[in-house]
């Protein structure tokens, strides 16, 4: 009875930000992924702990860390949310020429600059009032975004993730170089020229080896860069007027090439490099989101048949 008469008690729209905290570990995060104020959140959470009469979470220095009743409770309550949101995008069917849906889709520069013109000229034609926001990517939050919802879906290479999180890959590329027009390597490219060159290479943290640099480490090849920028739109102008070299995937490549830039292969073959398409199981039972997955994958279909991958 007295389970009972808490759930009477219980406003179910205080789950939300119970789930959103849960995953977040942080007030602010947790308000920015449900929209709301922090104090809102906070707010929220004081009248849980009155109706449960538990803390539930506890601010351990950066961090509000749950309590062990709320650690049991979690599991049960997310379990009911997803439920509840299969539930409702079953009951619901998604009409893409009428829907105004919002999606967000986290992705680096790279796969922006490969997929966002062409999926928004497509669903500029089928589906006019459906909202996609891209939006970086920071793989240190990427579990926690997608469970929540923050994020509809996410691009990133291949990577290790828990059963929770579905992907399935899009494509595989290969690596090419850049130099500028009339470099001296031009048609003329050896390893021992390649290792003796200078190099430019791109990423959007501050430190830590780019994605080639992962690809050349495998093959025990040392490649130092005397210059790192963050977009590879910037590197392939710093490359158009110096005598850098550009190593970077095929696809990528072909988005950011002028007339002032030759792309050259590379005198060794680094492992390819595989993107995937990211998404939580909780939000499986969005007939969106499923619509979503098709398009993007069609998207990648299509400029692979192009001929804007290798």
């Amino acid at each position: 009875m007295q389970n009972a008469r808490l759930f009477e008690k219980l406003d179910l729209n205080l789950l939300k930000v119970f789930e959103a905290l849960w995953h977040h570990r942080n007030m602010t995060r947790a308000a920015d992924a449900l929209h709301l104020t922090p104090s809102a959140v906070s707010h929220a959470v004081t009248r849980l702990r009155s109706v449960l009469d538990d803390p539930l979470f506890e601010r351990r220095q950066q961090i509000m860390a749950p309590t062990p009743a709320c650690e049991r409770l979690a599991p049960e309550v997310l379990n009911a949310l997803s439920g509840l949101r299969q539930a409702f995008g079953d009951f619901t069917a998604f009409a893409p020429a009428t829907s105004h849906q919002r999606f967000t889709l986290a992705m680096p520069e790279s796969m922006e600059l490969r997929l966002l013109v062409p999926l928004l000229e497509r669903l500029h034609a089928s589906a006019p009032h459906v909202g996609i926001s891209s939006v970086r990517l920071n793989r240190e939050t990427l579990k926690a975004d997608l469970t929540s919802g923050a994020l509809s879906l996410a691009l990133d290479v291949g990577r290790a993730v828990t059963p929770q999180i579905r992907h399935q890959r899009l494509y595989q590329d290969t690596f090419c170089v850049l130099m500028r027009h009339g470099h001296p390597l031009q048609s003329a490219m050896s390893r021992d020229a390649y290792l003796a060159s200078q190099h430019i290479s791109v990423s959007s943290r501050r430190e830590g080896a780019a994605v080639e640099e992962l690809g050349l480490q495998q093959l025990g090849i040392t490649r130092q860069a005397l210059w790192r920028c963050q977009t590879y739109r910037a590197a392939a102008d710093v490359v158009a007027s110096t005598d850098a070299l550009l190593t970077l995937p095929v696809a990528v490549a072909q988005s950011v090439m002028t007339g002032r830039v030759v792309r050259e292969a590379l005198p060794f073959d680094l492992p390819p490099l595989d993107t995937h398409l990211y998404w939580h199981q909780q939000q499986e039972g969005d007939p969106g989101l499923h619509w979503l997955i098709g398009e993007v994958t069609s998207v990648f279909a299509l400029v692979s048949d192009a001929g804007l991958t290798s």
